[in-house]
């Protein structure tokens, strides 16, 4: 091989090993910026997470309340449903001490 064809490859090879090489910084740079938009998601979702079960035990004590302001039917279910609440509170502790 002439000296000028080996020139021409070595120079087609350094421009892939550049197009490599900034090809790679880019997926690195995404990947950083991925990963913090993950965790920004998961602290987001923790924080829903969080809120949904207060209104959902919020939700629980005005239906609670609203029972036990009605009628004896309503009243009767209120009670069933604290009789609910205890046992769940129960199987609770137990799961604690175990």
């Amino acid at each position: 091989m002439k000296t000028g064809e080996l020139l021409s490859k070595l120079e087609g090879l350094r421009r892939q090993a550049d197009f490599a090489e900034n090809r790679l910084e880019r997926v690195l740079a995404e990947n950083t910026e991925l990963q913090s938009k993950n965790k920004r998601l998961e602290t987001s979702l923790r924080t829903q997470k969080s809120e949904l079960e207060a209104l959902k035990e919020e939700f629980r004590t005005l239906q609670l309340q609203r029972a036990l302001t009605g009628n004896d039917q309503t009243r009767h279910q209120a009670k069933l449903k604290m009789n609910q609440f205890i046992r769940e509170i129960d199987l609770c502790l137990a799961q604690l001490q175990e």
